[in-house]
Protein backbone atom coordinates (compact mmCIF):
# COMPACT_ATOMS: atom_id res chain seq x y z
CA UNK A 1 0.00 0.00 0.00
CA UNK A 2 1.21 3.27 -0.48
CA UNK A 3 2.06 5.41 2.98
CA UNK A 4 3.92 8.95 3.47
CA UNK A 5 6.70 7.79 5.43
CA UNK A 6 8.60 10.32 7.99
CA UNK A 7 12.49 9.59 7.17
CA UNK A 8 13.80 12.23 8.97
CA UNK A 9 13.41 15.71 10.40
CA UNK A 10 12.20 17.77 7.69
CA UNK A 11 11.59 14.74 5.36
CA UNK A 12 8.87 13.18 3.92
CA UNK A 13 8.07 10.40 1.31
CA UNK A 14 5.97 8.32 -0.43
CA UNK A 15 6.71 4.59 -0.32
CA UNK A 16 5.36 1.46 -0.72
CA UNK A 17 4.61 -0.91 2.15
CA UNK A 18 2.73 -4.08 3.02
CA UNK A 19 -1.18 -3.31 3.94
CA UNK A 20 -1.71 -4.45 7.47
CA UNK A 21 -3.90 -7.28 8.07
CA UNK A 22 -5.97 -7.66 11.45
CA UNK A 23 -9.58 -8.57 12.70
CA UNK A 24 -10.36 -4.88 11.42
CA UNK A 25 -9.23 -3.43 8.35
CA UNK A 26 -10.02 0.40 7.88
CA UNK A 27 -9.51 1.79 4.50
CA UNK A 28 -8.76 5.38 5.43
CA UNK A 29 -10.48 8.57 3.65
CA UNK A 30 -8.40 10.92 5.42
CA UNK A 31 -6.50 12.08 8.59
CA UNK A 32 -5.68 15.20 9.87
CA UNK A 33 -2.14 16.62 10.54
CA UNK A 34 -2.04 17.52 14.46
CA UNK A 35 0.58 19.52 16.20
CA UNK A 36 2.95 16.56 17.28
CA UNK A 37 3.05 15.51 13.78
CA UNK A 38 4.06 18.79 12.87
CA UNK A 39 6.34 19.22 15.57
CA UNK A 40 7.67 15.59 14.72
CA UNK A 41 8.19 16.80 11.11
CA UNK A 42 10.12 19.58 12.51
CA UNK A 43 12.70 18.93 15.36
CA UNK A 44 11.70 15.02 15.96
CA UNK A 45 9.59 13.65 18.41
CA UNK A 46 11.21 10.42 21.01
CA UNK A 47 8.01 8.79 20.51
CA UNK A 48 8.35 8.38 16.71
CA UNK A 49 11.42 7.44 16.15
CA UNK A 50 11.90 7.19 11.78
CA UNK A 51 11.05 5.24 9.50
CA UNK A 52 7.74 5.24 10.56
CA UNK A 53 4.00 7.13 9.37
CA UNK A 54 2.70 9.46 11.46
CA UNK A 55 -0.80 10.85 11.78
CA UNK A 56 -3.90 9.23 14.18
CA UNK A 57 -7.07 11.69 13.81
CA UNK A 58 -8.42 9.74 10.83
CA UNK A 59 -11.93 8.37 9.54
CA UNK A 60 -12.68 5.54 6.87
CA UNK A 61 -14.56 2.71 5.78
CA UNK A 62 -14.45 -0.41 6.90
CA UNK A 63 -13.05 -3.41 4.55
CA UNK A 64 -12.94 -5.96 6.83
CA UNK A 65 -14.85 -6.93 10.30
CA UNK A 66 -14.71 -10.13 12.47
CA UNK A 67 -18.18 -12.33 12.18
CA UNK A 68 -19.13 -11.54 16.21
CA UNK A 69 -18.40 -7.37 15.34
CA UNK A 70 -21.00 -5.06 15.21
CA UNK A 71 -20.07 -3.45 12.26
CA UNK A 72 -20.65 -4.50 8.90
CA UNK A 73 -18.07 -4.05 5.84
CA UNK A 74 -18.43 -0.71 4.10
CA UNK A 75 -19.18 1.09 7.34
CA UNK A 76 -17.78 4.43 7.37
CA UNK A 77 -15.93 4.67 10.76
CA UNK A 78 -13.88 7.20 12.97
CA UNK A 79 -11.05 5.18 15.19
CA UNK A 80 -9.59 6.95 18.31
CA UNK A 81 -6.37 6.69 17.89
CA UNK A 82 -6.32 5.25 21.75
CA UNK A 83 -8.17 4.41 24.91
CA UNK A 84 -8.02 3.98 28.45
CA UNK A 85 -8.26 0.12 30.21
CA UNK A 86 -10.71 0.74 32.70
CA UNK A 87 -9.28 -1.39 35.00
CA UNK A 88 -6.16 0.65 36.16
CA UNK A 89 -5.65 3.28 39.43
CA UNK A 90 -6.11 6.36 37.13
CA UNK A 91 -9.46 4.56 35.75
CA UNK A 92 -10.72 3.67 39.05
CA UNK A 93 -10.18 7.07 40.42
CA UNK A 94 -11.83 8.77 37.43
CA UNK A 95 -8.69 9.91 35.82
CA UNK A 96 -8.84 7.79 32.54
CA UNK A 97 -6.64 10.26 30.41
CA UNK A 98 -3.98 9.29 32.68
CA UNK A 99 -4.44 5.45 32.09
CA UNK A 100 -0.73 3.80 31.59
CA UNK A 101 -2.41 0.75 30.22
CA UNK A 102 -4.20 2.23 27.12
CA UNK A 103 -5.17 0.45 24.38
CA UNK A 104 -3.20 2.24 21.00
CA UNK A 105 -3.94 1.86 17.13
CA UNK A 106 -0.91 0.00 16.29
CA UNK A 107 0.05 1.98 13.75
CA UNK A 108 -0.13 6.02 12.08
CA UNK A 109 -2.85 6.16 9.40
CA UNK A 110 -0.91 8.41 6.44
CA UNK A 111 -1.07 5.42 4.37
CA UNK A 112 -4.36 3.34 2.66
CA UNK A 113 -5.27 1.15 5.32
CA UNK A 114 -5.03 0.37 8.74
CA UNK A 115 -5.60 -2.61 10.55
CA UNK A 116 -7.50 -2.60 14.68
CA UNK A 117 -7.44 -5.63 16.69
CA UNK A 118 -10.81 -6.87 17.60
CA UNK A 119 -11.16 -6.06 21.18
CA UNK A 120 -10.59 -2.70 19.85
CA UNK A 121 -14.29 -2.30 19.00
CA UNK A 122 -14.91 0.22 21.56
CA UNK A 123 -13.10 2.53 19.97
CA UNK A 124 -14.43 2.38 16.98
CA UNK A 125 -17.52 4.75 16.18
CA UNK A 126 -19.85 4.24 12.99
CA UNK A 127 -20.34 7.61 10.99
CA UNK A 128 -23.89 9.14 10.40
CA UNK A 129 -25.18 8.87 6.29
CA UNK A 130 -25.36 12.43 4.84
CA UNK A 131 -22.59 14.28 6.13
CA UNK A 132 -19.14 14.41 4.46
CA UNK A 133 -16.98 11.86 6.67
CA UNK A 134 -13.28 14.01 6.36
CA UNK A 135 -15.04 15.93 8.99
CA UNK A 136 -14.93 14.06 11.63
CA UNK A 137 -11.40 13.59 11.52
CA UNK A 138 -11.28 16.49 14.05
CA UNK A 139 -13.22 14.17 16.74
CA UNK A 140 -9.70 13.65 18.49
CA UNK A 141 -8.75 17.04 18.62
CA UNK A 142 -12.07 18.58 19.95
CA UNK A 143 -12.06 15.33 22.71
CA UNK A 144 -8.52 16.98 23.61
CA UNK A 145 -10.37 20.71 24.38
CA UNK A 146 -13.02 18.84 25.84
CA UNK A 147 -10.93 17.30 28.38
CA UNK A 148 -9.54 20.64 28.96
CA UNK A 149 -13.10 22.27 29.47
CA UNK A 150 -13.29 19.59 32.51
CA UNK A 151 -11.05 21.43 34.28
CA UNK A 152 -12.49 25.10 33.59
CA UNK A 153 -15.36 26.52 36.17
CA UNK A 154 -17.50 27.58 33.53
CA UNK A 155 -20.99 29.32 34.73
CA UNK A 156 -23.76 31.22 33.12
CA UNK A 157 -21.70 34.59 33.09
CA UNK A 158 -18.19 33.29 32.08
CA UNK A 159 -16.44 34.42 29.16
CA UNK A 160 -13.22 33.13 27.80
CA UNK A 161 -9.85 34.30 26.14
CA UNK A 162 -8.28 31.70 24.27
CA UNK A 163 -4.24 32.91 23.94
CA UNK A 164 -2.95 31.05 20.47
CA UNK A 165 -5.44 31.46 17.23
CA UNK A 166 -4.22 27.48 16.02
CA UNK A 167 -6.07 24.55 15.35
CA UNK A 168 -6.32 23.54 18.81
CA UNK A 169 -7.09 27.23 20.57
CA UNK A 170 -9.80 27.30 16.77
CA UNK A 171 -11.25 24.91 18.60
CA UNK A 172 -11.86 26.06 22.05
CA UNK A 173 -13.20 29.29 20.53
CA UNK A 174 -15.48 26.98 18.55
CA UNK A 175 -16.75 25.02 21.41
CA UNK A 176 -17.51 28.35 23.38
CA UNK A 177 -19.46 29.67 20.08
CA UNK A 178 -21.73 26.33 19.92
CA UNK A 179 -22.20 26.76 23.75
CA UNK A 180 -23.27 30.65 24.17
CA UNK A 181 -20.04 31.74 26.06
CA UNK A 182 -18.20 34.81 24.78
CA UNK A 183 -14.86 34.16 23.62
CA UNK A 184 -11.91 36.72 22.10
CA UNK A 185 -8.87 34.54 20.49
CA UNK A 186 -5.35 36.31 20.58
CA UNK A 187 -3.44 35.75 17.63
CA UNK A 188 0.26 37.65 16.60
CA UNK A 189 -0.12 36.56 12.81
CA UNK A 190 -1.93 39.05 10.73
CA UNK A 191 -2.95 36.06 8.01
CA UNK A 192 -4.45 34.34 11.00
CA UNK A 193 -6.54 36.97 12.55
CA UNK A 194 -7.99 37.98 9.23
CA UNK A 195 -8.87 34.04 8.48
CA UNK A 196 -10.33 34.09 12.50
CA UNK A 197 -12.43 37.17 12.36
CA UNK A 198 -14.13 36.30 9.18
CA UNK A 199 -15.15 32.60 10.93
CA UNK A 200 -17.52 35.62 13.04
CA UNK A 201 -14.79 34.75 15.92
CA UNK A 202 -13.26 37.84 17.75
CA UNK A 203 -9.98 38.13 17.69
CA UNK A 204 -6.86 40.25 18.68
CA UNK A 205 -3.55 41.28 18.66
CA UNK A 206 -1.39 40.27 21.92
CA UNK A 207 -1.01 43.99 22.07
CA UNK A 208 -4.95 44.38 22.70
CA UNK A 209 -5.11 41.64 24.92
CA UNK A 210 -6.34 42.53 28.58
CA UNK A 211 -6.83 39.11 30.48
CA UNK A 212 -8.95 40.96 33.92
CA UNK A 213 -11.54 41.23 31.50
CA UNK A 214 -12.31 37.37 31.60
CA UNK A 215 -12.80 34.96 33.58
CA UNK A 216 -11.41 31.88 31.97
CA UNK A 217 -8.11 31.87 30.08
CA UNK A 218 -6.69 28.88 27.81
CA UNK A 219 -3.20 28.96 27.20
CA UNK A 220 -2.81 27.41 23.47
CA UNK A 221 0.89 28.33 23.54
CA UNK A 222 3.76 26.26 24.61
CA UNK A 223 5.23 29.60 26.57
CA UNK A 224 5.36 29.40 30.29
CA UNK A 225 5.52 32.82 30.35
CA UNK A 226 1.92 33.46 29.24
CA UNK A 227 1.06 31.31 31.97
CA UNK A 228 2.77 33.25 34.52
CA UNK A 229 0.66 36.37 32.87
CA UNK A 230 -2.30 35.02 32.24
CA UNK A 231 -2.19 33.91 36.55
CA UNK A 232 -1.29 37.60 37.54
CA UNK A 233 -3.69 39.68 35.37
CA UNK A 234 -7.45 37.17 34.85
CA UNK A 235 -10.25 38.23 36.79
CA UNK A 236 -11.02 37.63 40.03
CA UNK A 237 -11.86 33.69 40.73
CA UNK A 238 -10.46 32.99 36.89
CA UNK A 239 -9.05 29.79 35.91
CA UNK A 240 -6.25 29.61 33.74
CA UNK A 241 -5.88 26.54 32.11
CA UNK A 242 -2.39 25.52 30.63
CA UNK A 243 -3.52 23.48 27.59
CA UNK A 244 -0.61 23.56 25.53
CA UNK A 245 2.51 21.14 26.33
CA UNK A 246 5.19 22.33 27.87
CA UNK A 247 8.76 20.85 28.40
CA UNK A 248 9.94 19.19 31.82
CA UNK A 249 12.10 21.39 32.43
CA UNK A 250 9.64 24.46 31.46
CA UNK A 251 8.62 26.70 34.92
CA UNK A 252 6.99 29.68 35.67
CA UNK A 253 6.85 32.11 38.55
CA UNK A 254 3.13 31.61 39.96
CA UNK A 255 1.47 35.15 41.59
CA UNK A 256 0.45 34.21 45.20
CA UNK A 257 -0.78 36.60 45.79
CA UNK A 258 -3.56 35.82 42.82
CA UNK A 259 -4.08 32.45 43.70
CA UNK A 260 -4.26 32.85 47.45
CA UNK A 261 -6.47 36.36 48.10
CA UNK A 262 -8.23 36.79 44.30
CA UNK A 263 -8.81 32.66 44.24
CA UNK A 264 -7.57 32.13 40.94
CA UNK A 265 -6.92 29.11 39.75
CA UNK A 266 -4.52 27.21 37.45
CA UNK A 267 -5.53 23.91 35.84
CA UNK A 268 -3.93 21.57 33.28
CA UNK A 269 -4.33 18.94 30.73
CA UNK A 270 -3.32 16.13 28.12
CA UNK A 271 -5.19 14.11 25.78
CA UNK A 272 -8.53 12.54 25.89
CA UNK A 273 -10.66 9.59 27.50
CA UNK A 274 -13.12 7.71 25.69
CA UNK A 275 -16.48 9.36 26.70
CA UNK A 276 -14.58 12.92 25.69
CA UNK A 277 -13.99 11.22 22.33
CA UNK A 278 -18.04 10.47 22.19
CA UNK A 279 -19.15 13.47 23.57
CA UNK A 280 -16.68 15.19 20.53
CA UNK A 281 -18.24 12.94 17.72
CA UNK A 282 -21.82 14.03 18.93
CA UNK A 283 -21.11 17.39 18.79
CA UNK A 284 -19.52 17.19 15.40
CA UNK A 285 -22.55 15.23 14.23
CA UNK A 286 -24.81 17.83 15.69
CA UNK A 287 -23.09 20.89 14.35
CA UNK A 288 -20.82 19.92 11.68
CA UNK A 289 -20.64 22.98 9.33
CA UNK A 290 -19.48 24.56 12.66
CA UNK A 291 -16.53 22.83 13.06
CA UNK A 292 -15.95 22.26 9.60
CA UNK A 293 -14.08 25.16 8.58
CA UNK A 294 -11.70 24.72 11.08
CA UNK A 295 -10.43 22.27 7.70
CA UNK A 296 -8.55 24.99 5.16
CA UNK A 297 -6.76 22.37 2.85
CA UNK A 298 -7.54 18.56 1.70
CA UNK A 299 -4.84 17.36 -0.23
CA UNK A 300 -3.29 14.25 -0.76
CA UNK A 301 -0.76 11.67 0.56
CA UNK A 302 1.13 12.52 -2.54
CA UNK A 303 1.32 16.42 -1.45
CA UNK A 304 1.70 15.46 1.60
CA UNK A 305 5.12 17.46 2.14
CA UNK A 306 3.73 20.61 1.20
CA UNK A 307 1.22 20.50 3.61
CA UNK A 308 3.63 20.22 6.15
CA UNK A 309 5.73 22.74 4.70
CA UNK A 310 2.64 25.10 4.50
CA UNK A 311 1.85 24.65 8.09
CA UNK A 312 4.70 25.17 9.31
CA UNK A 313 4.60 28.22 7.36
CA UNK A 314 1.39 29.44 9.56
CA UNK A 315 -0.79 29.46 5.78
CA UNK A 316 -3.22 26.98 6.91
CA UNK A 317 -5.28 25.68 9.54
CA UNK A 318 -6.19 22.08 10.04
CA UNK A 319 -4.87 19.91 6.90
CA UNK A 320 -6.81 16.89 6.33
CA UNK A 321 -4.19 13.93 3.83
CA UNK A 322 -6.27 12.28 1.45
CA UNK A 323 -4.62 8.45 0.27
CA UNK A 324 -6.97 8.97 -2.85
CA UNK A 325 -7.99 12.74 -4.36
Amino acid sequence: MKALMYTDIGKLEIQEVEAPDDAYVVEVKGCGICGTDLKTFKVGHHFFKPPTILGHEFVGTLTKVPESSPFAIGNNVVVAPYYECGECQACKTELPQMCKKKHFVSSGAFCEYVAIPEDYQDGIIRLPDGIDERIFTLVEPLACVLNGIAHLHLRAWSNALVVGGGPMGILFALYFQDIGIPVTVVEPNTYRRQVIKSWDIDCIDPKESDPSLYNQVIVCVNKADLIADAVHRIADGGTVLAFSGLKKKDTFDADAYAIHYREVSVAGCSGFALEHFKSAFSMIEHNPKHYSKLITNYMTLDDGLSAFNLLSEGKAFKIVLQPKG
